[in-house]
């Protein structure tokens, strides 16, 4: 058989079982007892397939993720089978940021947190410049880490998230919070800088009075201006300087 045919038959053949396993899990009746245990095809048996083919599949087990969620969610509270459901999602189509968000939440209701942690991992590896990424990694360490330097770990992740583009400001003063909690006084120093750098006016007020609680003497808001003052505006540096000296040079 000409490989060409042979090629195309393959396709015909997994397009065929695509449309039968996908027609089933979204069109399933919703009075069918929810089984917490349901048949997930393994990710490579669509990677075969055209790139757009693989979307369209992602797409259709979007659906079938939605409502095995919504079935168990409320009823038996058992998702044994999200895992598998969200990373063939997520396999097929690894810049479909919204499925890795659900299945990370998802995740604390099922008790399956390492997994959702995992998930916004890989979601991040996928989507560098995503924000919401390091954002929620953040917020899963400062939760459900039980590493004694876990604020820091958290405040990490938040830094990375203040740098990427969209990032509310907020994300920057947690963490400055949360390297403070961490006893990392330098970096809370810079962050609350970058605070004062970046935000409105209630946010650099914010920051002058943690930077004047977290650098009592004249000494250190000097040295603090001379190592990070090069992070603001003029005229930012020069706000700042009357807020923490009182107008001392």
């Amino acid at each position: 058989m000409p490989i060409l045919l042979r090629r195309l038959l393959t396709v015909a053949l997994i397009a065929a079982c695509l449309t039968v396993v996908v027609a089933y899990q979204v069109t399933r009746p919703v009075d069918v007892a929810a089984d917490p245990r349901v048949f997930v095809p393994s990710p490579g048996f669509y990677q075969r397939l055209p790139e757009s083919w693989q979307t369209t599949v992602a797409d259709a087990y979007w659906l079938a993720v939605i409502q095995y969620y919504g079935e168990h969610v409320n009823g038996d509270k058992r998702f044994d089978s999200l895992p598998a459901m969200v990373d063939l999602v997520t396999t097929l189509n690894p810049q479909f940021a919204k499925a890795y968000f659900f299945g990370a939440f998802a995740a604390i209701d099922a008790g399956q947190t390492p997994w959702g942690y995992e998930l916004l991992k890989r979601g991040y590896a996928e989507n560098p410049d995503d924000w919401r990424f390091p954002f929620y990694l953040g917020f899963y360490i400062y939760n459900f880490a039980r590493n004694s330097d876990k604020d820091v770990l958290a405040a990490q992740m938040y830094e990375q998230a203040a740098k990427l583009p969209g990032a509310p400001d907020f994300v920057s003063r947690l963490a400055a919070i949360l390297y403070g909690k961490g006893d990392e006084k330098a970096k809370a120093v810079r962050m609350w800088f970058a605070v004062y750098a970046e935000g409105d006016e209630v946010a650099r007020q914010r920051a002058v009075d943690e930077l004047k609680k977290m650098l009592p003497t004249t000494a250190e808001r000097r040295d603090a201006l001379d190592r990070y003052g090069s992070m603001l505006s003029q005229d930012r540096y020069t706000t700042l300087q009357e807020g923490l000296m009182g107008g001392q040079k």
